[in-house]
Parts: structure tokens; C-alpha cells; sequence
């Protein structure tokens, strides 16, 4: 989704926001600029917060002192932050631009002029009443979290300057930006993902390397059991305040080291919420339990009824805590203390035993359900930025089975296996692993390009994704892929058992050549392929394609007498690495000069490929 469709998608939004607030839009505002400000701060709160009725803290108007709004909240701990949220609105065409530094500092020094106390009563008595709250918060040392909301890109040739205001302030100010990326994946996460983002007006804790006090139920004389080798783990109940505590105060943050964070809503949320709210006393034995892992257990004695543990992270069971903490938070105080009373869960305890023991813990408690290789390494950096990078395409990187539960018209799902095979067949030259991984994945069911070498000497993973990976590469692989299919007979359901990655790995060499004939050296292969994709430019491509398969059709005719000699050469370069990569080298020492694509036709009956009946002979033997 690029950036000025979803411009248009929010600007929708703002629009009904504005209708319902017309009459007093219309009093307060003279300028549409000023009213899709004010709309666009009552949807970011409500989207983010659920915060409806913010009139009372929006201080901007009369005699404007720049705030948009001061707001005060108290955190899950019952600390009160106050907030100063500034919000900037900018037309479609401005919307795939920087927010400029010059528009920030000056935010930043009214920000600081109103910190310290130096800006002057106005006639604006609404910020008066809310400056003079402020300001007293500020004398007893309390928290300020300081917000802008732009859509526009962030502005990061300003992050020393906030650093500096920062530290101005002795830690106990905060600046936090919300550019049209971020609320983009934020937006895609909740509708698309059915996934909760964080609130920006709730103190972020990191379960990870806090001290976490744990409570532990006693029903009988056995509190809970013990394991001590190879590494240390515990099995107790709890009761639900323990798991709606620990959700209250780290939200998502409390899962990120799980294959599946928590779902707004889902058929499997409501059975358990209603399973903890009709039936409390059976839900021990209705549900799985969780489970958790910790990097400090310390000795717990037979008789403790609480312990601490240094960072938590629920691994397997975040449907479990969510829907805990829904239940719990939605029950009245008599209907908690029931449930309490009542409700157990289980809680697995583990000591983090390192990354790969905890990923294997994470994939086998998982494996009850369909969770495929895929989805384990779905939390990795790697992923991460790669998908952010496809938002802002026509194609949505699917880092996990069933991630998205809908998209929005015009946006086509990519899964990652697809893309990973496309990116070590192009961008890294290896289509022969390609086809070994489908082959050993149609004959045992794992998947290679998604193992890592630690787990199996097979494993992929880490040659495709690793710290020299680039989003642009991967994607300019993917738009590679995207173009042979469509321009060719190859079909992506079946296109690891033919030629197709050869040809793709192949048409890199080709175009690399061609660019540097026809741009010089200075010309960037990845950043070419975009914009020819994105620009519908595709048929300098086209033609390497069919330069590339017109030579590997000459090298499997070549000095053959029959078909079944012709299929054998040809089944040596789809599956031997040292057949194919002595025909690359070939073509890597080759002269192609820029006549050489631009006269090839790329009509539809020049087809990309071999024909149908080598084609069927080839596939036989490669799968039967």
C-alpha cells in the first residue's frame, strides 16, 4: 500500500470524523487545514487509546500556543503522564515527502518554552487551565511524554536535536513521533492483522529484562513442579489477575518472542472468555495453559507463594493471556473475585537455556497446532523490515501463515517461501537449492529455505536472510519472479520442478550486462527493476528472459542425438550445482551487447521456457 492510498484511506476517516463535529469545526476553524488537524487528533487517540471525548484537553484556537493538546493519563500502574500531542496535517501531494526539520525545532522549542514554565497566560483559558495543571505536574518531578503526528515521512536529520531537548529535561521527557509509515503498519496491523499496536498514551515497560513478581496458587500441600536438567523449569497455577497484571503492563511487548501475537477478536478468543467468565472452576481443564520463558529463575522454596524472575516471555498460549485479560478486564470487582477464586491456569516456567534452545522450545510447544518453518523465524529483524519495505507496494509480505485475515482491494498477499526462493534463485544465483529445497520439502514436509544451518546442515535460512540482506533486493527479486510468471507458461504452483529459477538466476548475468552496456557502471540492478516494475517498463526484462532461455535451450540440444539425452542434460543443470554454475560462468564471460535483447521478440508464443513435452519428461523424473 503505497503512502498516498493510504492518504486517501485515512482522509476518509477524517472526513466522517469532521461531519459529526461540524457545526463546532465550522465555529472554531476557519481553514480545512485546521479542521483536518483537529480530526485527524480525535482519530489518532481513539484509534490508538480509544479516547472519544478529547475536547476538554485540546487547547489549540484562540490565541493558538502551538499545543494541540495536553492531556493527562494515568498508566497501568497508576502514575499519571501528561502528554503534549501537536498534530500537522499536509495535503496528498506533500504526503510521500519529509516532515521538515525547520516545522519540528520550532514544535520542539514552544514545547520547551511551555515546559519551563515561560510561555505567557493567553486568552485561551482552556490551555491556561490545562498549562497551570501542567505545570504542577512538572514541579513533582512527574513524567511528560511529548507527541507529533505528521503524514508525512519522519524527519530524521532531527534526531539530534531531540535528543538535546531531551536531555534538557534530566530523562523525565520524552519525544515520540508518529510519521505516515508508522501509523500505516499500525493501521495494516489492526485491520488486516486483527492485531493490537501499541498505545502511545501507555508507558511502554520491557518484560524482557525486568523483575517480574510471580504468585503462585496452592490448592494442596504441592505448590508446583520442578525440573532441573538440562535446564531449570517450573509448572504451577495461577489465578487470571496474575495474567491480566502482566498484559496490563507490557501489552504486545509481553509476545514478541512468540510465533503468534494475540488477536483482537477470533472464534477461539470468544470460547475462552466465555469458558473464564460462565465457567470459571472448569477452565483448568478446558484450556493448555502457557507457557513462559525467563532469563533469572532464582531457588524457590517449597513453601513460597511468590517469587521474582528476571524478564518473562509468554512463547506459547497468547491467545490464552489475551483473552484472560479481556475477560478480567471487562468483569465487574464480584465477578473477578469469582474467577479468581475459582479459575486456574497453568503456567510452564522455563530458564531461557539461548536463542536456539528457546526458538526449539517455541517451535515444539507450538506443534500442536499448524504452525509451519516459516512462522518461527516471523519476529526475526530480518523479516520485519522486509515486510515494512512491501507495505509500501501493491504486495504485502506474509511472513507467516494466515497473518493477514483480509486485504484491501488492489493488494495481492506474497508469501515469504515464495519470496525467499525468487531472492537465492535471482539476487544471490543458487536456483539448483531452490529446487532441492522443494524437493525435500515434497518429500518430508520441511522446508529448507526456512531451517537454519545450526538445526540441519541443509538449512537455508541464514544464507538468504542475514545482516547483508537488503528490503530493495528482495523485493526487485520478487518483481522478477512476478514478470516471468506472467510472461511466460510457467505457473508459480509448479514453477520449482521446471527451468523457471534457472532462467530467473540466469536473466540477472544478462541484465546486468545489457544495463551496464546501455548506462555505464553507475546504474543500480535493484533499484532498475522497481521502477521498471512499478512503472509497467517491462520489456527489457522480458527479453533477457528470453535471451536466457534461449541458451539454455541450446546448451540441453547441444551434441544430444535424442530426447532422452536432452532430458538428461537438461535434468543435470536443474539439479546439479556444478552443471549449472559451469553454464553460468559461461554466460559470465559472454559478450551481450545491446542489439542482442532489444531485437528478441517477446510475443507470447516465444515462450520462456522448454516445451511441453520436455517439460513433462523433465518433471517425471525430477518428482516420480
Amino acid at each position: 500500500m503505497k503512502n498516498i492510498d493510504f492518504y486517501d484511506i485515512l482522509d476518509g476517516e477524517l472526513s466522517k470524523i469532521s461531519e459529526g463535529y461540524s457545526v463546532a469545526l465550522n465555529k472554531k476553524f476557519k481553514q480545512d487545514q485546521q479542521k483536518k488537524s483537529y480530526a485527524f487528533l480525535i482519530w489518532f487517540l481513539n484509534f490508538y487509546s480509544g479516547i472519544s471525548n478529547i475536547e476538554g484537553y485540546i487547547t489549540d484556537g484562540s490565541g493558538d500556543n502551538s499545543c494541540d493538546i495536553i492531556l493527562d493519563k494515568k498508566n497501568s500502574q497508576g502514575d499519571t503522564i501528561f502528554y503534549l500531542v501537536q498534530s500537522k496535517w499536509n495535503t496528498k501531494k506533500n504526503c510521500d515527502k519529509d516532515f521538515e526539520s525547520e516545522v519540528l525545532k520550532s514544535y520542539l522549542s514552544d514545547v520547551q518554552s511551555i515546559l519551563r514554565g515561560e510561555k505567557e497566560k493567553t486568552e485561551n483559558d482552556r490551555f491556561n487551565s490545562r498549562y497551570d495543571d501542567l505545570l504542577s505536574h512538572i514541579k513533582s518531578n512527574g513524567e511528560v511524554k511529548v507527541l507529533y503526528l505528521t503524514l508525512k515521512n519522519s524527519c530524521g536529520i532531527a534526531d539530534n536535536n531531540i535528543k538535546s531537548f531531551e536531555k534538557l529535561f534530566g530523562g523525565k521527557v520524552s519525544v515520540d513521533s508518529f510519521d505516515i509509515n508508522r501509523i500505516k503498519l499500525d493501521y495494516i496491523d489492526f485491520n488486516f492483522k486483527k492485531s493490537f499496536p501499541p498505545n502511545p498514551l501507555e508507558k511502554i515497560y520491557n518484560p524482557e529484562y525486568e523483575k517480574i513478581k510471580l504468585n503462585i496458587v496452592s490448592d494442596d500441600e504441592r505448590n508446583f513442579l520442578k525440573i532441573n536438567k538440562p535446564f531449570e523449569a517450573h509448572v504451577f497455577n495461577i489465578v487470571p489477575k496474575t495474567i491480566f497484571d502482566l498484559v496490563e503492563r507490557y501489552g504486545v511487548s509481553l509476545f514478541d518472542k512468540n510465533v503468534r501475537n494475540p488477536l483482537v477478536s477470533s472464534s477461539i478468543n470468544k470460547e475462552i472468555i466465555n469458558s473464564l467468565r460462565n465457567d470459571p472452576s472448569y477452565f483448568w481443564y478446558y484450556n493448555n495453559g502457557i507457557t513462559a520463558i525467563s532469563r533469572f529463575i532464582p531457588p524457590i522454596g517449597s513453601q513460597a507463594q511468590n517469587f521474582e524472575v528476571t524478564g518473562l516471555q509468554i512463547i506459547n498460549g497468547a491467545q490464552t493471556a489475551y483473552s484472560i485479560y479481556t475477560a478480567y478486564l471487562e468483569a465487574s470487582p464480584d465477578e473477578r473475585k469469582i474467577i479468581d477464586a475459582e479459575a486456574r491456569v497453568t503456567l510452564r516456567l522455563l530458564k531461557s537455556g539461548g536463542k536456539d534452545f528457546d526458538l526449539k522450545v517455541t517451535k515444539f510447544t507450538n506443534s500442536q497446532n499448524p504452525v509451519s518453518e516459516r512462522d518461527f523465524w516471523s519476529s526475526d529483524s530480518v523479516q520485519i523490515k522486509i515486510q515494512n519495505y512491501f507495505y509500501s507496494t501493491d504486495y504485502w509480505y506474509e511472513k507467516r501463515s494466515g497473518e493477514f485475515r483480509k486485504t484491501p482491494k488492489g493488494i495481492f498477499k506474497v508469501p515469504n517461501n515464495i519470496v525467499a526462493s525468487a531472492h537465492l534463485a535471482f539476487y544471490l544465483s543458487k536456483p539448483v537449492l531452490v529446487f532441492s529445497a522443494a524437493l525435500n520439502r515434497e518429500n518430508t514436509g520441511e522446508d529448507l529455505i526456512f531451517v537454519s544451518h545450526k538445526e540441519n546442515p541443509d538449512g537455508l535460512y541464514e544464507t538468504i536472510f542475514n545482516k547483508e540482506t537488503k528490503e530493495v533486493d528482495v523485493f526487485a527479486s520478487f518483481c522478477m519472479l512476478d514478470i516471468l510468471t506472467d510472461s511466460s507458461s510457467f505457473e508459480l504452483d509448479s514453477i520449482h520442478f521446471t527451468n523457471g529459477f534457472h532462467i530467473l538466476s540466469m536473466s540477472k548475468v544478462i541484465l546486468e550486462k545489457y544495463l551496464k552496456e546501455k548506462f555505464g557502471n553507475e546504474v543500480n540492478l535493484s533499484n532498475y527493476i522497481v521502477k521498471s516494475f512499478n512503472e509497467d517498463n517491462k520489456k527489457v526484462i522480458k527479453q533477457c528472459f528470453v535471451y536466457a532461455s534461449n541458451i539454455m535451450s541450446t546448451e540441453v540440444e547441444s551434441g544430444n542425438e535424442n530426447e532422452e539425452e536432452e532430458a538428461e542434460k537438461a535434468i543435470n543443470l536443474i539439479t546439479k550445482n556444478a552443471h549449472f554454475e559451469m553454464l553460468l560462468e559461461t554466460l559470465n564471460k559472454s559478450t551481450i551487447t545491446i542489439d542482442d535483447i532489444e531485437r528478441l521478440s517477446t510475443k507470447k508464443e516465444n515462450k520462456i521456457d522448454f516445451d511441453d513435452d520436455d517439460m513433462a519428461i523433465i518433471e517425471d523424473n525430477l518428482v516420480h
